[in-house]
């Protein structure tokens, strides 16, 4: 019999059973031993948690299945750097200790790059954004019910709460991207997160030149759509 699906506010007890959800969707890797798989889903939730301003989850009996970050320009109050943005720095730097985590911390820093470049081309081309939805994951075992819809469109009432006149996301090809072509956003840049070390531009368009489908290559994306504004109350995440 299925557990009905309740949703709250994240809190801070929920960090581990959502690393664990990033670590089985992104950082599995068999070249790594476990505890880095984990650092390094760590160092993700951190990242993404320093810059998210509204955030829910989604509870099955006393399990955590389900969880949406988004930010809010506008809502942001944490000046500088704030306690996610510490612990991130010093999660990176304790990946220099191996040469494993070195190499990780090469991959993560370019993937990264990537983001920041196809970003930078959305906003050359006049795109504008006044918040980002930063995460969207449900445990695998817990997809078909809903779940994901639900808190995508909580994320996105936020957004027409607080006037966000457009939003974008970052997502790639290990993930099942097609949830967002459905919902109705738009693929505003596409690029391959090349595998060799280091990065070249001749590199980069030898991958090109392949012609490869899209599962060959990782592929990272970033989407947009636009919101209806409204003048409603916001429900505010408790953060440090």
């Amino acid at each position: 019999m299925n557990e009905a699906i309740t949703y709250r506010t994240l809190r801070r007890e929920d960090y581990p059973a959502i690393t664990r959800m990033l670590c089985d969707a992104w950082h599995t890797d068999p070249t790594m031993d476990h505890d880095l798989e984990m650092k390094l889903a760590e160092i993700d939730l951190e990242h993404c948690l320093g810059r998210a301003t509204a955030a829910q989850v989604a509870v099955s009996g006393d399990e955590v299945v389900g969880v949406v970050l988004g930010r809010i320009d506008s809502h942001e109050t944490r000046n500088g750097l704030n306690d996610h943005h510490v612990r991130n720095m010093r999660l990176l730097a304790s990946l220099l200790t191996s040469s494993r985590g070195r190499k990780a911390l090469l991959r993560m820093k370019h993937y990264e790059d990537t983001n920041l470049r196809m970003i930078a081309e959305a906003k050359k081309d006049g795109h504008a954004y006044q918040g980002e939805l930063v995460l969207l994951l449900v445990r695998p075992d817990m997809r078909g019910r809903g779940i994901g819809a639900h808190l995508f469109e909580w994320m996105t009432d936020r957004f027409r709460q607080a006037d966000v006149e457009r939003y974008f996301l970052f997502t790639d090809s290990a993930c099942d991207y097609s949830f967002y072509d459905k919902a109705g956003l738009t693929r505003r840049a596409e690029s391959i997160v090349l595998d060799n070390e280091p990065h070249t531009p001749k590199g980069d368009a030898e991958v090109h030149a392949e012609h490869d489908d899209i599962d060959d290559h990782l592929h990272a994306f970033v989407y947009d759509n636009e919101t209806s504004p409204s003048n409603e109350g916001v429900n505010p995440l408790g953060r440090d």
